[in-house]
C-alpha cells in the first residue's frame, strides 16, 4: 500500500507545477481529500509529500478561492488528527 500511495503522490507532485488549471487542480483535491486520512493514519513517512502538494497548489495562481479554502480546510483536519494520533500515543505511553 506505501507503495501505491508513493507512486500517486509522486504523479501527483509532478502535475501540479506542469500547467495546472482549475479543473485539474479539482481532481488533485479531490484525490487529496481521499488519500490523507490514509496517511494520517497509517503512512507518516509520506506526510512531506503531501504538504509539499498542498503548498504548491496554494501557491499556484490557477487555484481558484473554492480550491483554497477546500486546501486550507484539508491542513486544519489533519493538523487536528495529527494532534488527537500524537494524544493518544503520549496516552498510551503513559499507561504502559
Amino acid at each position: 500500500m506505501t507503495a501505491m500511495l508513493t507512486t500517486i503522490l509522486s504523479l501527483i507532485s509532478a502535475l501540479v507545477p506542469a500547467g495546472t488549471n482549475a479543473a485539474l487542480i479539482e481532481k488533485i483535491v479531490a484525490a487529496l481529500i481521499q488519500i490523507v486520512p490514509v496517511v494520517v493514519k497509517e503512512y507518516r513517512d509520506l506526510v512531506p509529500i503531501v504538504r509539499n502538494i498542498i503548498g504548491a497548489l496554494k501557491a499556484d495562481p490557477s487555484t481558484t478561492a473554492a480550491q483554497l479554502e477546500q486546501l486550507q480546510q484539508l491542513e486544519v483536519e489533519w493538523d487536528a488528527d495529527f494532534e488527537a494520533a500524537a494524544a493518544a500515543a503520549i496516552a498510551e505511553d503513559g499507561a504502559s
